[in-house]
């Protein structure tokens, strides 16, 4: 049990014939009982401090806790941030280069048909080319033997063999013979025109 100042006050001794003076015991008592009070009181308000401040410790390390626990959600939401920034940055080149890559497969495939509509076209060109000088030859060589057959049978200045004549009929059956042929080679050009359009 903590003795009080009360408690020194009120403490009584014993007396015998040769005990300590009384008074200076008494003056003495009162003095250790002032000191005490003094000490308690000084003791009471450590104490109270100690345990404000106690609280306060335990205010700042709970705020402390808080702090390492904001800062580890900070942490990891900037870890999950730059993980998801990557893998979506990660996503967008692979796509962009997929993208590319077909893009530059379109392009050579375009490339390749070109390629084959031209060496077509050029076949088919060169195929009319053949087609046309034929037709042009025909027509050059059909002119050539009508001079021919012209300074032959109607030559004023020679004397001209009434058997020798061209029939009317003949002339008829070699111009529709020449006009059927001339007729399949310009059906042949314009199926080459119709074609490309």
């Amino acid at each position: 049990m903590v003795i009080t100042s009360m408690d020194i006050n009120n403490k009584e001794f014993k007396k015998s014939l040769r005990g300590y003076d009384c008074d200076e015991v008494d003056e003495f008592l009162d003095k250790i009982s002032e000191d005490y009070e003094i000490i308690y009181k000084e003791n009471s308000s450590l104490k109270e401090k100690i345990e404000i401040l106690e609280e306060r410790l335990k205010h700042y390390v709970q705020i402390e806790e808080n702090i390492q626990k904001t800062l580890l959600l900070a942490q990891n939401a900037a870890e999950q941030a730059k993980t998801a920034a990557q893998s979506e940055s990660e996503l967008i080149i692979r796509q962009a280069n997929e993208t590319a890559q077909k893009i530059i497969d379109k392009a050579h495939n375009d490339v390749i048909k070109i390629h084959d509509n031209y060496e077509t076209l050029k076949q088919e060109f060169l195929k009319f080319r053949a087609q046309f000088k034929g037709f042009m030859k025909a027509q050059l060589d059909t002119f050539n033997s009508l001079e021919k057959e012209l300074m032959k049978n109607y030559n004023v200045g020679s004397a001209v063999d009434v058997s020798e004549v061209v029939k009317p009929k003949e002339i008829e059956n070699e111009s529709l013979e020449e006009k059927e042929q001339v007729d399949d080679d310009l059906d042949s050009i314009k199926s080459f025109f119709v074609k490309e359009n």
